[in-house]
């Protein structure tokens, strides 16, 4: 199941994210803290796959809280929601490696477009994880077979590798 935090100190902000992500498909674990510093608990506590964060907030805004979580989270997915016009903003959350940043108030067709694209690279990370996993798979199985077919000589490491 994907793991979505809303950080907006504003209610109604995060009541509307919460009801565009109803219309997506498929399963969500939907989290919500008030600012960045409160967000920053709820992700030592819990696995978080994507953050959609406001810009503004009081104690730590969106921009400070995107830069935090990219130092211990660098495969999250991120979308900044800001109601500013601003480019500096939207330049540093690009440097952030934000997936986008969407200006409030939200357009519904906008942010499934978005969300389809988080799930687009969710999906790619998973699929590239496994392909790993199978050549490092494959990788042992024919180390462990050379040693049982020549385990009755002696065997460097280098004649295993």
């Amino acid at each position: 199941m994907i793991t979505i935090l809303i950080v907006d100190d504003e209610k109604l902000e995060r009541r509307g994210i919460r009801f565009l992500l109803k219309r997506e498909e498929g399963e969500f674990q939907i989290l919500e803290a008030t600012n960045g510093k409160d967000a920053q608990g709820v992700l030592e506590s819990n696995h978080v796959d994507i953050l959609f964060s406001d810009v503004k907030m009081p104690y730590m805004n969106g921009l400070e809280l995107t830069k935090a979580v990219r130092e211990d989270h660098p495969d999250m997915e991120i979308v900044i929601f800001s109601g500013y016009n601003d480019f500096s903003y939207a330049r540093e959350a690009l440097r952030y490696g934000v997936v986008d940043y969407v200006l409030k108030p939200v357009d519904p067709e906008e942010f499934h477009k978005t969300f389809q694209r988080v799930m687009e690279n969710i999906s790619s990370k998973i699929e590239k994880k496994e392909q790993q996993e199978k050549k490092e798979e494959y990788v042992v199985k024919k180390a462990q077979e050379y040693m049982e077919k020549h385990c009755s000589e002696q065997l460097l490491l280098s004649d295993i590798a």
